[in-house]
């Protein structure tokens, strides 16, 4: 008998870009995979030109219209207007669901968010990933930073929705053992339908490259990068802690006179760049925005240590893409950052600029620390594949069938 799998990759279009990685690169995987009593259907909200939507069975159900408001009044009607679009279009996945006598359906991109109330009562089993939940691990201020009480209160009614959810999915996926423990501990989500699969790395993209002086004189002429330089890639989030990679930069700066610049690659607010204004770092410190995704690793391959001291990581797919390109990475000793990084980084106190200032000169300053983390990290990178993240997704399908 054949298994109908529905996949909703409405992250691959849009939401944030480590969850559309994921959602892009399982899907991919899955449908390597030879197995005829499989069959994947691929449900999301607008034409793609994505190629593997060509290699199975797609449905589109267009995503309600985005609107923003300036006033708090029209942002509450509109968050409840929008609440409402949200269902009917979830009511109307559910229904394609079940008139194409779906088995099991896969929403790989909740976390804060969770599954529709739409999907309480179904015909098909539901399986979801959890991506995460520092909503309930960060304070407020660290969680949400400046957000509106619109959002909120919407990420409030989110674990509300989880929490009467949480005995109708037939599974849970976490990204990690953190992340599971975390489901666990702090939202009571039911352990034995929680099952960790980690993320993988494409080493297609993420690997190391050859003739690295032509990749640095490209980085030189396109973005004016002239000296050596140390990373952070991020979509900005307080979590991130980019304010205390800044601090901590400007403290090595002063104390040892590097020669290095600190490049800052993602969409980040004005008030980072006023913190570098205010530390004397504006000719230091190079905030890029976003670049196309394709050139990250040529900037993971030159840049001297990438930095990553992240609050709350329920897997933290920067590090291992960091280590797949030889880049010695510092990252946090909190959530599940040490899980993922192992031996393989230099691990610090991400509340601590001093500590995290420490690291960045150790790693500066001894050579032969910067290679055996290079190649510690290569050797990590490699246990992390999307193939076998595929496979064991494959199995937990199988199993609530």
């Amino acid at each position: 008998m054949t298994l109908k799998i529905g996949i909703i990759t409405d992250s691959i279009e849009i939401g944030p870009t480590s969850i559309g990685n994921y959602t892009r690169n399982l899907v991919k995987e899955l449908l390597e995979i030879k197995d005829d009593n499989v069959e994947i259907i691929l449900i999301h909200g607008q034409e793609s030109d994505n190629p593997i939507y060509k290699k199975a069975e797609e449905v589109i159900i267009p995503f309600p219209k985005a609107k923003k408001h300036k006033y708090f009044v029209v942002k509450l009607f509109y968050f409840l207007f929008r609440q409402c679009q949200d269902s009917y279009r979830n009511y109307k996945i559910k229904k394609v669901c079940e008139k194409n006598k779906v088995d099991v359906l896969h929403i790989p991109h909740l976390g804060r968010p969770a599954p529709s109330i739409i999907f309480i009562n179904t015909k098909f089993k539901l399986v979801v990933t959890n991506n995460g939940m520092a909503n309930l691990a960060l304070p407020r201020k660290l969680c949400w930073g400046n957000a509106s009480p619109v959002i909120i209160w919407y990420h409030q009614l989110e674990y509300l929705k989880w929490k009467v959810l949480r005995n109708k999915l037939s599974s849970i996926i976490s990204v990690s053992e953190y992340g599971k423990e975390e489901l666990v501990t702090k939202a009571k989500m039911p352990c034995g339908k929680i099952k960790p699969i980690y993320h993988g790395v494409d080493n297609r993209n993420f690997k190391v490259l050859q003739d690295k002086e032509n990749i640095f004189q490209e980085l030189k002429n396109k973005y004016g990068i002239k000296n050596d330089f140390l990373l952070h890639i991020s979509s900005y989030q307080p979590k991130k802690n980019v304010s205390k990679i800044i601090k901590s930069f400007a403290m090595v700066k002063e104390k040892h006179e590097i020669k290095h610049k600190l490049v800052i690659i993602g969409d980040h607010p004005d008030s980072l760049r006023s913190l570098a204004k205010s530390l004397s770092l504006d000719d230091e410190i190079i905030f890029l925005g976003f670049i196309n995704h394709k050139e990250l690793p040529y900037f993971l391959n030159i840049a001297i240590a990438f930095i990553f001291p992240s609050l709350h990581e329920s897997f933290g797919m920067p590090i291992t893409e960091a280590m797949a390109c030889g880049c010695p990475v510092i990252t946090s000793n909190v959530t599940a950052c040490p899980e993922v990084a192992g031996d393989a980084a230099l691990l610090v106190n991400p509340y601590s600029t001093e500590e995290i200032a420490e690291a960045i000169n150790k790693i500066l300053s001894d050579g032969k620390l910067r290679e055996e983390l290079k190649q510690k990290g290569l050797k990590r990178a490699k246990g992390f594949t999307w193939e076998n993240c595929a496979k064991e997704h494959l199995k937990v399908y199988k199993e609530v069938q």
